[in-house]
């Protein structure tokens, strides 16, 4: 009679281990069958035109059978960085949901309109093996590796010669400003919650500066490049962010 009570003490220990697991699995289905969107903080006043900060926005999860089609209209909290910093298009009273229809996206502006007075576009092939086109953004800043003038690596320095020696055959032209990379104008998280069709993204279109209404030198040493290559795809650098 004595294993009795250690059988009954074992079979209530496993079942109330059983129970807790069955909890425990309960809870973490509860928050794997939820889908998070974006937003506006309760209170929070924003009025048609004004940023989407991130003080403004919370995290609204909804049980994933009543969603419906608001996956497809409104971008998930996952995507959150690429919606703080836009402008809305209507106004907002707190306790509503972020939609994609209510935001301006990036980049809709004509492409001349993001140019200075005394700057140009310019069209830039690149090469898909050395570029990285997701890793980059409109208004990051890039150079170009391209050959030394000539074509060919500089001579040797001989060794009693009080010239630095070259530290290869290239150098790097730049930096510019990127307005568009193939036809994106935006992030892409953005042009996709957004539905842009994503095109292929071998060229740059880059801010060309203007002296006394001349490229400048810069400028008209990649023209002389792209000549002399026919054309062919520049290595791309990419600068730091400018910190503000």
């Amino acid at each position: 009679m004595k294993g009795v009570p250690g059988i009954l003490l074992a079979l209530g220990l496993g079942l109330a281990g059983a129970v807790c697991n069955w909890f425990y699995l309960e809870r973490l289905a509860g928050k794997q069958a939820r889908v998070s969107f974006i937003g506006i903080e309760a209170g929070t006043q924003l009025n048609s035109g004004e940023v989407i900060r991130d003080e403004h926005i919370v995290r609204v999860d909804i049980p994933r059978p009543a969603i419906g089609g608001l996956d497809q209209v409104a971008p998930l909290w996952s995507v959150r960085s690429t919606v703080v910093g836009q402008k809305t298009n209507r106004s907002y009273r707190g306790g509503e949901i972020v939609l994609l229809q209510d935001l301006q996206t990036i980049g809709v502006k004509d492409l001349n309109e993001k140019l200075g007075a005394n700057e140009v576009a310019m069209w830039l092939p690149v090469d898909p093996r050395t570029f990285v086109a997701s890793r980059v953004n409109p208004e990051d800043e890039v150079s170009f590796v391209v050959p030394h003038a000539g074509g060919v690596a500089p001579s040797p320095t001989p060794l009693n010669s009080n010239q630095p020696t070259p530290a290869s055959g290239n150098e790097i032209i730049g930096p510019f400003r990127i307005l568009e990379i193939g036809s994106r104008t935006g992030r892409p998280e953005v042009q996709r919650i957004a539905g842009t069709r994503m095109a292929a993204e071998t060229s740059l279109t880059i801010v060309a500066p203007l002296i006394n209404g001349k490229l400048d030198p810069k400028v008209e040493r990649i023209l002389e490049v792209m000549r002399t290559t026919r054309s062919q795809g520049l290595q791309v650098l990419l600068h730091p962010r400018k910190r503000e």
